[in-house]
C-alpha cells in the first residue's frame, strides 16, 4: 500500500512552531516555577531557621518558666510563711493587748491602791504629827504636878474614846480620871476591876465586844495596859467607849507608846523632885551660911528672892527662869562668905582698899556655884548682879542688855532691899524714898524697865 501523500507543509511548520512555543512558554513557566520554588524554599529555609530559633526561644522560655514557676512556687512558700507568721503576730498582738489591758487594769488598781495607801500614810503622817506635837507638849509640862491627869487626856484625844482612868500600881488607887462622873458607878467599879486585872497580869487587855462587857448604858468598848518604865510597873491606864470604831491594834500600840512616855515621865518626875529637894536643900545650907556669917542681912536674901520671883513673873519668863530667878537672889551675896568679918560687919564706911576686897563676893560666889552642877546656871547672875546699865559696875563693867537680865533683876531687887532693911552703917529708908532713889539712877545704874516693875509690886503691895 502506498504512503500518503503529504497534504501540505505549511501546516507543519505552523504546528512546530506553536509547540516550539507552547515548550518555550512551558520551558519559562518551569523556570519561573523552578524560581519560585527556590524562592519558596529561600522562605522556607528561613521560616525554618525561625522556627528553630522560636522552638529555641520556646525551650528557653521554658526553662525559664520552670525556673519562674520555682520561684513562684518558692514565693508562694514565702507568702505563706510569711501570713503564717502573720497569724501568729496577730495572735501575739492580741495576746499583748490582752496582757496590756490586764497591766493597764492593774496598774489602775495598784494606782487605787496607792492612792489609799497615801492617803492612810498622810493621815498615819498627820496623826503622827498630832502625836509629837501632843507629846511635846507632854514633856514641856513635865514638872507639872498632874502628869497623869495629863497623859490620860493625852491618850484619850488620840484614841477618841470619851473616858479613862489612870491608877496606881495596883489597880486601884487613882492617878486620874478622865469623864468618869458621868458613867453609872457600877460600871466605874468594873473599870476598876479591868485596871486590877492588867495590874496583875501586867499585860494589855482589848474588849471590843460590847456584850463581854457589864451591863450598863454606854459602855462600848475598852483598852486597857500597864504603865511601866525601867522595867517597873507604874500605873495602868484605861480608856473606854471609842465611838469611832473599835480599838485596833493601832490604838493599842500608840497607848504602849503613850504609856512608856508616861511612866518615864512619871519616874522623872519623881527624879525632879528628888533633885529638887537636894536643890533647895544646898541652897538653904548656902543661905544659912551668908546668914550665919551677916546677922545684919539676916531675911534679906528671902525679901530679894521673893521679889525678884515677881519682877521675873511680871517679865513673863518661864518657870524655869522663875525658879532661877528665885535661886540666884536667895545665892547673890553667897560669896561675901569669903570675905573677911572686919571688912564684911564694918560699922563705918569701907576705905578704898576695903572695898576692892568687898567687890571680890561676885566672883567668889560664881565659883562657889560653880562647883555645884545643879547650881552652875547661875553663875552668871551671881556674878553680874553689881555691874550697871551705863557699864560703871562690877567686875566686867558690862552695859546695858549685855548685863545678863537676871543679874538685872537680882542688882535692882538688891539695891531695894537694902535701902529698906537697916544695915550698921545707916537706917532704912521707907519705900516710897528707895523708889525715887532707882528711879533717879534708871539708865545708869539699873535697867529702866527693871525699876518700873519693881515700882508696880511695891506699890502694888
Amino acid at each position: 500500500m502506498k504512503d500518503p501523500e503529504p497534504t501540505s507543509s505549511v501546516p507543519t511548520s505552523g504546528a512546530l512552531a506553536a509547540l516550539e512555543t507552547t515548550r518555550a512558554a512551558l520551558s519559562h513557566g518551569f523556570e519561573d516555577m523552578r524560581a519560585g520554588i527556590l524562592s519558596q524554599s529561600t522562605e522556607i529555609e528561613v521560616l525554618r531557621q525561625q522556627l528553630k530559633q522560636a522552638q529555641g526561644r520556646i525551650a528557653e522560655l521554658e526553662d525559664q518558666c520552670g525556673v519562674n514557676e520555682q520561684t513562684k512556687e518558692q514565693l508562694r512558700m514565702e507568702v505563706a510563711k510569711r501570713e503564717g507568721d502573720l497569724v501568729r503576730q496577730n495572735v501575739q498582738l492580741v495576746e499583748a493587748e490582752r496582757a496590756h489591758d490586764e497591766a493597764r487594769n492593774e496598774n489602775a488598781r495598784l494606782n487605787g491602791q496607792l492612792v489609799q495607801v497615801s492617803r492612810k500614810l498622810e493621815n498615819a503622817r498627820e496623826r503622827n504629827r498630832d502625836l509629837q506635837d501632843q507629846l511635846l507638849d507632854f514633856y514641856a509640862e513635865l514638872r507639872s504636878a498632874d502628869l497623869p491627869h495629863l497623859a490620860l487626856r493625852l491618850a484619850a484625844g488620840l484614841t477618841g474614846a470619851e473616858s479613862g482612868l489612870f491608877t496606881e500600881v495596883d489597880g486601884d488607887g487613882t492617878l486620874a480620871t478622865f469623864h468618869l462622873t458621868e458613867m453609872e458607878k457600877k460600871l466605874v467599879d468594873a473599870l476598876y476591876n479591868y485596871s486590877r486585872q492588867v495590874a496583875h497580869s501586867e499585860e494589855p487587855l482589848v474588849e471590843n465586844d460590847s456584850s463581854k462587857l457589864p451591863d450598863g448604858a454606854g459602855l462600848v468598848n475598852l483598852a486597857a495596859l500597864p504603865v511601866a518604865a525601867k522595867g517597873k510597873l507604874r500605873g495602868v491606864l484605861l480608856l473606854c467607849n471609842k465611838r469611832a470604831g473599835d480599838f485596833d491594834d493601832e490604838d493599842t500600840q500608840l497607848l504602849l507608846a503613850i504609856g512608856q512616855h508616861a511612866g518615864l515621865a512619871l519616874e522623872n518626875s519623881r527624879l525632879h523632885a528628888e533633885l529638887n529637894d537636894a536643890y533647895a536643900a544646898t541652897i538653904a545650907v548656902l543661905a544659912d551660911a551668908i546668914e550665919a556669917k551677916d546677922a545684919y542681912t539676916r531675911g534679906h536674901c528671902e525679901g530679894v528672892s521673893r521679889l525678884a520671883v515677881e519682877v521675873a513673873r511680871r517679865l513673863e519668863l518661864t518657870d524655869a527662869q522663875l525658879e532661877q530667878a528665885r535661886y540666884a537672889a536667895l545665892l547673890h551675896d553667897v560669896g561675901k562668905i569669903g570675905v573677911p568679918d572686919g571688912i564684911l560687919l564694918k560699922p563705918t564706911k569701907l576705905i578704898p582698899e576695903e572695898f576692892m576686897i568687898i567687890q571680890k563676893h561676885p566672883q567668889i560666889g560664881r565659883d562657889i556655884v560653880s562647883r555645884v552642877s545643879a547650881l552652875s546656871n547661875l553663875s552668871d547672875a551671881i556674878l553680874h548682879h553689881h555691874e550697871k546699865w551705863d557699864g560703871s559696875g562690877y567686875p566686867s563693867g558690862l552695859a546695858g542688855e549685855g548685863i545678863p537680865l537676871l543679874a538685872r533683876i537680882v542688882g535692882a531687887v538688891d539695891a531695894f532691899d537694902a535701902m529698906t532693911t537697916p544695915r550698921p552703917y545707916r537706917n532704912p529708908v521707907p519705900q516710897s524714898e528707895a523708889i525715887e532713889e532707882m528711879r533717879r539712877c534708871a539708865g545708869t545704874q539699873f535697867d529702866p524697865q527693871i525699876v518700873e516693875l519693881v515700882a508696880q509690886i511695891v506699890s502694888a503691895n
